[in-house]
């Protein structure tokens, strides 16, 4: 059973994408990063570059490894074709040298306590992007 403080960070942080990522004012309207189709609803997720299962309690919640997906390419599509498609898009965002340095930090291992949950916690509500990465770049 997850702790409840990761499950309130995981719902934070996701809103936070998809707020960020949405061109409407309820977040529910975007495009999908790596195909580029608009999606809604339900179908307007945060999906991540770096898988959050594999990634470790940094990469999970760090906001430049999630962005905006549709559900088709963040849990249905052929994932080789995504996974090519979205390494694509993240080196045109961010650079190929900051991509390495994201996929870097799956071998730094942290203790998500409650301390590391309740600090993302409250950076997530403070909505300073940058900020939260710093926080993680520190860990």
């Amino acid at each position: 059973m997850k702790n409840p403080l990761a499950n309130k960070l995981e719902k934070i942080s996701h809103d936070y994408i998809r707020r960020r990522d949405a061109f409407d004012k309820d977040f529910l309207i975007g495009n999908c990063f790596d195909c580029g189709k608009i999606c809604e609803g339900r179908h307007f997720q945060c999906g991540h570059f770096i898988p959050d299962a594999s990634g470790g309690a940094i990469l999970r919640y760090h906001p430049h490894n999630m962005q905006g997906q549709s559900s088709g390419c963040n849990m249905k599509v052929s994932q080789e074709r995504v996974k090519i498609e979205y390494t694509i898009k993240m080196q045109e965002k961010y650079g190929a040298e900051y991509v390495n340095f994201l996929r870097s930090l799956r071998n730094k291992t942290i203790k998500a306590d409650e301390i590391f949950y309740s600090k993302m916690i409250e950076l997530y509500e403070n909505g300073d992007e940058e900020m939260i990465v710093d926080y993680l770049h520190s860990l």
